[in-house]
């Protein structure tokens, strides 16, 4: 009986969390410090990436944020999901600062924690945004899977340590990237990138591309390095 009377108050649970969900979005949860230690809500939350420990998930634009500015968010289970991009989530997590990333913490809701696949789709395409936009201010693409379109080139003493390392755009941008998905034994000095697409992070006081394991075409340097097209980017995604 106890048995049934949990599961019955787990439902209801889900069930209001479900129902105030639709009043949040990730575009709040980013921008609004005083909900830090709340219950965050959102649904609709599409998987454009996966961890060991949890899952990146964005929201489509809107009037709000047609660029896709603050639409990313890292949601934190302790645990694989199953979960896959385009798979379709609402989620119930405490809105927490981990060491300045903004996260949803599901273990840290207690009972009300939950994340719910409702649906799946076609994944996300990626933002297209410039390095130089990204080093002016990288707060608004937190956690937004992107494409930095610049062509960049590694630089003598790339490596920064801990699988990260730097590449240099066109204009003179510095570009840093970290290796969670993407093999850093494949980076080498005075190789050329035509783009990066993966994950914009923030860890350890920095933003850094997480680049998905084939999230960089590598070019013959010697043949010029083109920056990346809107036009282009599309075609690749019908």
């Amino acid at each position: 009986m106890k048995k049934i009377a949990l599961a019955l108050l787990l439902i209801t649970l889900a069930s209001v969390g479900i129902a105030q969900a639709c009043g949040d979005s990730i575009y709040d949860i980013q921008t609004t410090p005083s909900l830090v230690g709340t219950l965050g809500v959102p649904c609709d939350v599409i998987v454009t990436a996966t961890r060991s420990n949890g899952f990146y998930g964005q929201q489509v634009t809107t009037a709000v944020n047609p660029n896709g500015e603050y639409s990313g968010i890292w949601v934190y289970t302790g645990t694989d999901m199953g979960y896959v991009p385009g798979d379709i989530i609402s989620v119930c997590g405490e809105i927490k600062e981990f060491f300045d990333l903004t996260e949803l913490d599901i273990p840290a809701a207690g009972l009300y924690g939950y994340t719910l696949k409702t649906g799946s789709g076609a994944p996300l395409a990626p933002h297209v945004v410039d390095a130089a936009t990204l080093a002016a201010d990288g707060e608004p693409w937190e956690s937004v899977q992107i494409t930095i379109p610049d062509g960049m080139e590694v630089p003598v003493g790339f490596d920064l340590g801990f699988g990260e390392w730097n590449a240099i755009a066109l204009d003179g941008t510095p570009v840093r990237f970290d290796d969670y998905w993407y093999d850093f034994l494949n980076v080498m000095e005075g190789q050329c990138y035509n783009n990066a697409t993966g994950i914009y992070n923030y860890s350890f006081d920095n933003f850094k591309l997480e680049p998905f394991v084939d999230g960089i075409p590598i070019v013959d340097c010697a043949v010029g390095v083109e920056e990346l097209t809107m036009g282009a980017l599309k075609a690749m995604y019908r």
